[in-house]
């Protein structure tokens, strides 16, 4: 039997087991640290050197149609990662997969390495993708995501170092694509983690999380990888035609920008600033792009591409939390009612 306040009915709901990942808390968080990171951002670009517009031609079309790219690459990423949830969650819904992506930009976009996107699954309300599971399959995800960029990438070693420069990511795409391989390998490491506060075992089902991945479903994501980066492509080389009459040829210019990315796969500055930036002006500048108008352009892209949607998720609120975690543990009928609610409130 339950004892008094133990999830019978009419009891009150459990609370999360840990303060931190409370729904309210953790929406205060998102909130504080995306305000601090616009006051960065701001900082950042008062201290900058003023640069010298005067040579800048505003061709305010192209930059209509680099805006209109944005809505399609968040529909393609958010296909990605419903391509990936499905054999976890069959029910998913591309809706339900694209506020649970926007619904952790915020909190992804200003912690370091960009841990915070883990918690994708707290906006979701099918229990098997709430816990560590889901937190690997946004690893599986973000994997993908290194795989389009490295595909992409082999145009610009092609354009930097020749052939050689062309197979040597050739080979390195073939290396890093059997994800599962690297998954069951990664999973026979664990076996040295510490048992203290269930981390190995939590780590255990991360790393098996793409057992109920398909094939076809790593297909698709992949598809959806490459077509959403290509759109990040075509909106740079928009950004470009906006403001400067200089813009590489598209193919080189995707080899540019997917060398970008690779360089700030891992962020060592708040949300990358100044990284794309400094490189995108190094690399283009070898295709006479000037260094104002690579700055500027690779600065709007972060603004479109990371900083709107950061700002759009957080009116997105996370589905409420079990007192257990949610990889197969039984809930109370409390909790099952408060998740309810929270889809509701999504909905």
């Amino acid at each position: 039997m339950n004892g008094p306040g133990e999830g019978g009915p009419g009891a009150p709901p459990p609370r999360s087991r840990w303060r931190l990942l409370d729904p309210k808390v953790l929406n205060g968080l998102r909130l504080g640290l995306t305000l601090l990171t616009f006051a960065a951002i701001a900082w950042y670009v008062h201290t900058r050197p003023r640069p010298d517009l005067s040579g800048l031609s505003l061709r305010w079309g192209l930059f209509a149609l680099a805006c209109a790219c944005l809505p399609p690459m968040l529909l393609l990423r958010a296909l990605k990662w419903k391509s990936l949830l499905r054999g976890a969650a069959p029910d998913i819904t591309l809706r339900q997969a694209l506020r649970s992506y926007l619904g952790a930009m915020a909190l992804g976009l200003v912690t370091p390495g960009r841990v915070g996107e883990f918690s994708r699954g707290l906006y979701l309300s099918q229990r098997p993708v709430q816990g560590w599971r889901g937190a690997g399959l946004v690893l599986i995800d973000n994997w993908i995501d290194f795989l389009a960029v490295l595909a992409w990438s082999c145009l610009g070693w092609l354009v930097c170092f020749g052939v050689k420069g062309l197979a040597l990511g050739a080979v390195l795409l073939l290396l890093f694509s059997p994800i599962p391989f690297w998954l069951k390998a990664s999973g026979r490491v664990t076996s040295w983690f510490p048992s203290r506060w269930g981390f190995r075992e939590s780590a255990r089902k991360a790393l098996a999380s793409g057992e109920n991945v398909s094939r076809a479903d790593y297909l698709k994501a992949f598809g959806a990888g490459l077509s959403a980066y290509g759109l990040e492509w075509l909106q740079i080389a928009l950004l470009l035609g906006f403001l400067s009459p200089a813009v590489p040829e598209p193919w080189r210019l995707a080899g540019m920008m997917a060398l970008v990315s690779l360089a700030n796969s891992f962020q060592v500055t708040l949300a990358g600033l100044g990284v794309r930036e400094g490189i995108s002006m190094l690399l283009l500048a070898r295709e006479g792009v000037g260094p104002e108008a690579a700055v500027l352009a690779a600065f709007l892209q972060s603004a479109l591409v990371l900083l709107l949607p950061a700002v759009a998720g957080l009116v997105i609120k996370p589905v409420a939390l079990y007192s257990a975690p949610a990889d197969g543990n039984r809930g109370s009928e409390g909790a099952e009612k408060v998740a309810g609610t929270g889809l509701k409130a999504l909905e």
